[in-house]
């Protein structure tokens, strides 16, 4: 949970349900994932994607954007219908609370707020296609 920046983590299945909490999520943490239902993908695609090797030769780039990740695993869609406009396009300003997205997990829609604000400089996942726990959705400035 602390290396995906997780306080607290929900599931119920069932009759089945867990709460798991790290300091932070006692306290009032902010990230949280919530998942429902019934889940038959292998664990291994529930996990954040490894990182690219890094050689020590190589200079570390210099990052100017926030990035807006991904926080399970599911359909990414842009807008809430086809026939309704994006909820952001580049260019857009967004604050924390602002929804950027739906990702659908197990025929459940799942609006996707922002937590950060500036403005959308690229986005980077593509409508209708399968995101990962971790991946990249937006970048901002």
């Amino acid at each position: 949970m602390k290396k995906n920046g997780l306080a607290v983590f929900k599931m119920e299945e069932g009759d089945f349900k867990i709460t798991l909490k790290t300091p932070e999520g006692a306290t009032g943490g902010t990230s949280t994932t919530f998942v429902q239902g019934h889940h038959s993908a292998p664990a291994a695609a529930m996990t954040a994607p490894a990182a690219a090797p890094t050689t020590a030769s190589a200079p570390a780039a210099v990052q100017d954007w926030q990035e807006v990740r991904s926080p399970m695993v599911g359909t990414f869609y842009s807008a809430s219908s086809p026939e309704t406009p994006a909820f952001v396009q580049v260019g857009s300003t967004i604050t924390a609370d602002t929804v950027v997205c739906i990702i659908e997990a197990m025929k459940v829609m799942n609006e996707i707020k922002a937590e950060i604000s500036g403005t959308i400089v690229e986005i980077v996942a593509e409508n209708g296609k399968p995101v990962q726990f971790g991946d990249v959705l937006f970048k901002v400035k």
